[in-house]
């Protein structure tokens, strides 16, 4: 059946998402069938699924994330993993000591380009490209840009197609970026603005999941639920020593850190952030996150005289900064593309 597409994600919360004559007939992510949450990985058994029901062969078109160096087919199984290896929270606090060490930074960078340099060795980037080609025989294989998946996945959600619409993505990496900028008009998106992973707003919020003893890209939401039951005056402490670390340029309009947000979690337990109350950490980065995400908006709707804000991206899972946004003055209306994580830029 030639006249089926198939979105398909495979890093993280593994997705594959069904679609004919432009329409999405069925999305389905690999956890439902496993029964694995947070499932990393090609999702076989969804699509298997998704094959069987509705008894397809074979896909004119497949549409994939883009091939960020971090996620490849790398084990004995064909199988996709994430090739940076999170270490487990009990080595965090053995990896602060390096946050000490002078010009740590520069060495962190070094570390990285030698890490890219041998994953390129072992070939990983083709062997992703030989196994899709192998799962999907005869189609054609589009990678998209992470974050163009993000925007375009937004779109089916948006009410009045002709309108120009501001769509803002943030989330925590792909594709050696944390989130854009963009335009969505006259059926296109124009990507303006780009911001480096290094600045990550949503890598620096995972930190502090590391840092409260709980798992990144899954427990975000209770540090949210969390922060309300902090004392204000000990929150605001925390607070103020985060936008010292990160803030949105207006000028530049790009996000700029004081460090690299791939390492922040031993920063943090370096310039002693284990220090403060575990509420006091849930304010603070929680009030980071709301304030930033409003002068990006802000900043962007001035800019580009737009203020039907679309939004997209992990970041915006946060409902209570999502409710501080929609009631902005300067916002018209906001449209949040549901379940805004990567489990949805297989739409995209």
């Amino acid at each position: 059946m030639s006249d089926y597409l198939l979105g398909l994600n495979y890093g993280h919360d593994a997705t594959v998402v069904l679609m004919k004559d432009g329409e999405i007939v069925e999305a389905m992510m690999e956890e439902r069938v496993t029964r694995v949450k947070k499932y990393i990985g090609f999702p076989h058994e969804a699509l298997a699924y998704l094959k069987k029901k509705y008894n397809i062969d074979n896909f004119k078109y497949v549409f994939t994330d883009g091939m960020d160096l971090g996620v490849h087919i790398i084990n004995t199984k064909q199988d996709v993993i994430d090739y940076r290896n999170r270490p487990s929270q009990n080595k965090w606090f053995m990896r602060a000591v390096i946050a000490w060490i002078p010009f740590s930074d520069t060495l962190y960078k070094i570390k990285g380009i030698f890490n890219a340099w041998r994953i390129s060795l072992k070939g990983t980037v083709k062997m992703t490209k030989d196994f899709l080609e192998r799962e999907f025989p005869g189609a054609e294989i589009v990678n998209t840009p992470h974050h163009l998946s993000h925007s375009w996945a937004s779109i089916p959600f948006i009410d009045d197609l002709s309108k120009k619409r501001l769509i803002l993505i943030l989330d925590g990496e792909g594709d050696t970026f944390c989130g854009s900028i963009n335009i969505f008009e006259n059926g296109d998106i124009k990507v303006l603005h780009q911001f480096p992973r290094e600045n990550s707003l949503g890598l620096l919020y995972a930190s502090f999941v590391d840092l409260l003893g709980m798992s990144r890209n899954e427990h975000e939401f209770k540090v949210m639920g969390l922060a309300p039951y902090a004392k204000a005056s000990s929150g605001e402490k925390v607070y103020e020593k985060l936008k010292e670390i990160l803030w949105f340029d207006e000028e530049t309009m790009q996000l700029v850190s004081k460090i690299d947000m791939r390492r922040a979690t031993p920063y943090l337990i370096a310039n002693d952030f284990h220090q403060h109350r575990f509420d006091s950490l849930a304010y603070g980065i929680q009030k980071l996150t709301e304030e930033i995400i409003k002068d990006l908006a802000r900043a962007s709707i001035k800019k580009y005289n737009c203020a039907d804000v679309v939004i997209g991206g992990g970041v915006f899972m946060n409902v209570k900064a999502n409710q501080y946004l929609s009631e902005m003055p300067e916002v018209k209306s906001l449209t949040v593309t549901p379940s805004c994580g990567d489990e949805s830029i297989a739409i995209g």
